[in-house]
């Protein structure tokens, strides 16, 4: 099947490259830039497209079942994003009794891309699972 949407196979050598730079400047103390707001605000962005990526590119296998994986994936991420972005306040002030803190829309984002890749992968191991059994 031929679909335009989705990122070409080689775009997930990129999205390993932009999720080793954090990684790498973090595990060796690495200082990019002076501002610590701003430099995590880069790596939750580089992680997040790093994320985005490796859901979004193409596969060797890609058919209508993976397409409605990456569909159910999307949402199910979404619904604990949202779950996240209401629930931890509530959670927060019920059991500690604490103010509300603000959470960042690049650690929303990031997370909601983590859930998205993590339900993915486990769906798509399930998929070729059960393609394994039949033959």
């Amino acid at each position: 099947m031929n679909s335009n949407f989705l990122f070409p196979s080689k775009f997930k050598y990129l999205a390993i490259i932009l999720f080793l730079i954090p990684v790498f400047c973090h595990l060796f103390d690495i200082v990019l830039l002076n501002n610590d707001l701003v430099e995590k605000t880069l790596f939750e962005f580089l992680v997040s497209c790093a994320f985005f990526l490796i859901v979004f590119s193409r596969y060797k296998d890609d058919d209508e079942m993976l397409y409605s994986i990456r569909l159910k994936t999307t949402v199910y991420s979404l619904l604990v994003g949202v779950f996240l972005l209401i629930g931890t306040p509530l959670w927060n002030y019920i059991l500690w009794n604490q103010e509300y803190t603000y959470e960042s829309a690049g650690g929303i984002i990031m997370t909601v891309l983590f859930f998205n890749t993590l339900f993915f992968f486990r769906e798509r191991s399930k998929l070729k699972e059960v393609l394994e059994d039949e033959k």
